[in-house]
């Protein structure tokens, strides 16, 4: 078979034909890289939840797994990752996040309108729309003001970019990311001598009763991580996320067809691209102890990629896995992962791509794709695009 390679340019652009027969192989490795593949639903679950022997303590993603790392909540196992997701957890309820629909379509109505006001028939729905909402959105939670969001964008778009055939991040990378530390470091000296209500100000006063008791707070270090993460992997998720989606309705007429007659369909519609293209393709762990899996033994030490891109293609678990159905019946995906790393901003960017599909069919039903005009974003585990010209 093809050889799975995650920073192939060539596999980014379709990973699926590859995945088809990996799911079909079961568990692949991949000699010359040095990494074990999971690909079926029932595997990569379980693996989700078996966070004992599946570690993300050395990273997460591959170019990254074994060398030193940045101090991140998704890089660390439980007791420690699971304090710093309690502390969290405090500015993400559930009940948070829904009070934040009005203020985030007003967002999403005023980017939506003004680029295609400014387009008149073509805009890049990425530059112009799924780039900014949710970097407004997190931006407006952080207390980011609007003359400082497209400087912290660039940051973490050029975080997460790599180079063709270089799977380590870039010297522009490096600095960008110290850029953003900076940045955060200075925000949260300027909220703890003057509060203000935003999360920011909330994590540097958020506690948490210890189980030997006592109250623990964040310090600083762990609430800039915290921020980078929110930053970079947050705002790019959601960011490809609602571009894919727009994407594959353009290519399926009568899923987007079913929606425009049907707006309350778009929850579904953000399910149903999660499980057919995320943009979240897999998560690295490193194994603590020897696993068996369908006659193969991966050892101790292994590199394992839990590959939720292919999860979601598997026909054992979705019939007809290969088709895109707005209307499909969803009792679980992987596309936020599992378990004690199950991704902290689901309920947030589900929401925000919710309303995006709304408000975008509501003002251009049918659209088509340039596709000479398709520009792709490169990193080893998120997919998607980078430009996404719409014409109307």
């Amino acid at each position: 078979m093809k050889e799975y390679d995650p920073y192939s340019y060539e596999i980014d652009a379709d990973p699926y034909p590859v995945y088809a027969e990996m799911l079909e192989q079961g568990v692949y490795y991949n000699e010359r890289l040095d990494f074990y593949a999971l690909t079926r639903f029932d595997h990569c679950l379980a693996a989700f939840l078996d966070w004992e022997r599946y570690s993300s303590a050395q990273g997460t993603v591959l170019e990254m797994m074994g060398k030193p790392i940045p101090s991140l909540m998704i890089f660390m196992d439980p007791p420690r990752q699971t304090r710093l997701r309690n502390l969290v957890n405090q500015a993400f309820t559930l009940r948070q996040i829904g009070t934040l629909e009005p203020a985030i379509r007003k967002i999403a109505v005023a980017h939506l309108e003004g680029a295609l006001e400014r387009g008149r028939g073509r805009v890049d729905i990425v530059k112009e729309f799924t780039a900014k909402l949710p970097m407004d959105v997190i931006s407006t939670l952080l207390g980011i003001p609007e003359s400082d969001r497209d400087l912290v964008r660039g940051w973490s778009n050029d975080v997460l970019h790599r180079d063709p055939g270089n799977p380590n991040i870039t010297e522009r990378g490096m600095k960008a990311g110290a850029e953003l530390s900076r940045y955060f470091s200075e925000s949260i000296a300027e909220r703890r001598r003057r509060p203000r209500d935003d999360i920011m100000t909330l994590l540097t006063r958020a506690e948490i009763e210890e189980e030997e008791g006592g109250l623990q707070r964040l310090d600083d270090r762990e609430i800039i991580s915290f921020f980078n993460l929110l930053a970079t992997a947050g705002n790019e998720t959601v960011t490809k996320l609602l571009a894919t989606a727009f994407y594959w309705l353009e290519t399926w007429p009568d899923e987007r067809r079913m929606l425009v007659e049907d707006p309350a369909l778009c929850r579904s519609a953000v399910e149903e691209t999660l499980r057919y293209d995320p943009p979240s393709q897999y998560q690295g762990r490193v194994l603590t102890a020897p696993v068996e899996l369908d006659g193969t033994t991966m050892p101790a030490g292994a590199r394992v990629l839990i590959v939720n891109g292919a999860s979601g293609r598997d026909p054992r678990k979705f019939p007809d896995p290969d088709r895109y159905d707005v209307d499909r019946e969803i009792d679980l995906h992987l596309g936020f992962g599992h378990g004690r790393h199950f991704c902290l901003g689901a309920s947030l960017a589900r929401l925000e791509s919710r309303i995006a599909l709304e408000e975008l069919l509501a003002r251009i039903p049918e659209y088509g794709v340039d596709r000479g005009g398709i520009e792709r974003m490169h990193s080893s585990n998120v997919r998607g695009f980078a430009g996404l010209p719409l014409v109307y």
